[in-house]
């Protein structure tokens, strides 16, 4: 991007920013991505459904992240699920990986509604980079095409694990695997426990639930790196 660059807004941008925000034309608007960073436009409309932000100036520059860290996550309840993938982008997470295991109970996702959820946190927490959404896959097939590259830290209860604050972790690449209500079945156990990129860790002395298992995890991760 560069001043005095135009860009052409979506259809979908357009309604909104006419119908239901009611902006008029010269209206000044703040843009952000990973790529450009943030930057103040002006907004044209073109007739009814097109519209124009001409680029003044930029306000903030691209950041490179330190970390890329990725989470795995059994697909739970909606309203829970809702929750979670809002916090797990404010808190800055890269990757979110969407798996089915032998207990998971809701076994379809709407992706378009999760993708439209993850801009709008991502919108909403000024982030200037876009966390990547993932296909729904199995926990089997997830971890059959797993990059051993990256570390995939994977909560499992009653082990003899560190605490994941503590695992020692400080790649600039790590992910947290979080099971579903219910846990692991024993097979995916041996499974996950015989995976040479998986280490097992604990949040605690406490059985978390899936949501609260993912953002104490995704904290103490990210603490353990900066620290």
């Amino acid at each position: 991007m560069s001043e005095d660059a135009v860009l052409a807004l979506a259809a979908e941008q357009v309604h909104y920013l006419k119908t239901v925000m009611r902006r008029p034309d010269g209206t000044h608007l703040r843009v952000f991505n990973g790529r450009a960073g943030e930057w103040e436009g002006i907004l044209s409309f073109r007739g009814k459904k097109d519209a124009d932000l001409t680029l003044i100036k930029e306000i903030r520059p691209p950041i490179i992240r330190e970390l890329r860290l990725h989470l795995v996550f059994a697909l739970i309840k909606k309203d829970r699920m809702d929750f979670m993938i809002e916090k797990a982008v404010e808190l800055g997470v890269s990757d979110i990986h969407p798996v089915l295991t032998h207990n998971t109970v809701i076994r379809e996702l709407n992706t378009v509604r999760m993708e439209r959820q993850v801009l709008e946190a991502t919108e909403q927490c000024e982030r200037l980079d876009l966390p990547v959404l993932h296909p729904l896959m199995s926990l089997h097939d997830k971890l059959s095409t797993w990059p051993l590259t990256i570390p995939l830290l994977a909560a499992l209860e009653r082990e003899d694990a560190p605490f994941v604050g503590k695992s020692g972790e400080t790649v600039a690449e790590t992910a947290l695997l979080i099971g579903p209500e219910g846990g692991f079945d024993e097979e995916e156990r041996r499974l996950l426990l015989t995976h040479p990129a998986l280490k097992a860790v604990t949040l605690g002395e406490t059985i978390l639930r899936s949501e609260t298992a993912a953002i104490f995890g995704l904290s103490a991760l990210i603490s353990n790196f900066t620290k």
